[in-house]
């Protein structure tokens, strides 16, 4: 009995992070690794670029601001020309507001984590100014209710689209992207190994 009342208050908990977890809004650095120009005068220092060259761009960004939200986020982005491919993971147990949608007086949000694809297009070149994307990440969650003993694992799929703005400083890039997606509790898995 305990256990079917653990997966309903789970599932209920998991209805309001479904409606509000994914409205977000995420400040990320960027360190520029390599742009296509620079690329190009180190191969061929005396040599034009062809014309029909797309420069090639490519970076790495952290989020510390996840702490706030649902986590701190590492990731790698590559772009030609105006679009770009970005892969990251995020810590979700680390951030403040993942914690409030998943503790409760008697569960423990543990170790969980996340990692998803974007696809981006930019309306500016250089992997800066405004941009659309979609994006599509995976998160694995534990919760711990330690007076019943029982531990929830869940996997949940989230669909998102995505806009922003970034600017660049030189070889830094700073931007921030508003997402919007829904999460989509693809299992629920209690049992009492705690």
């Amino acid at each position: 009995m305990k256990l079917a009342s653990q997966v309903r208050k789970s599932g209920a908990r998991n209805a309001g992070w479904v409606a509000a977890a994914f409205c977000r809004c995420i400040a990320s650095a960027a360190t520029l690794l390599a742009s296509g120009a620079a690329l190009a005068e180190e191969a061929d220092a005396g040599a034009a670029p062809a014309a029909t060259a797309l420069p090639a761009r490519g970076s790495v960004f952290v989020d510390p601001l996840g702490f706030l939200l649902f986590g701190p986020t590492l990731g790698a982005e590559l772009g030609i020309g105006q679009y770009s491919v970005v892969g990251y993971g995020r810590w979700l147990d680390g951030g403040l507001v993942a914690k409030s949608l998943f503790e409760s007086s008697t569960d423990k949000f543990t170790f969980s984590y996340g990692a998803g694809l974007k696809g981006r297009y930019y309306f500016g070149q250089g992997l800066a100014g405004p941009h659309v994307g979609v994006v599509f990440e995976a998160l694995k969650t534990r919760t711990e209710n330690h007076t019943d003993r029982i531990a929830t694992n869940n996997l949940v799929m989230v669909p998102e689209l995505e806009g922003g703005y970034r600017l660049g400083f030189g070889s830094f890039l700073v931007g921030a992207t508003l997402g919007v997606g829904y999460a989509l509790q693809v299992s629920l898995i209690p049992s009492r190994s705690i």
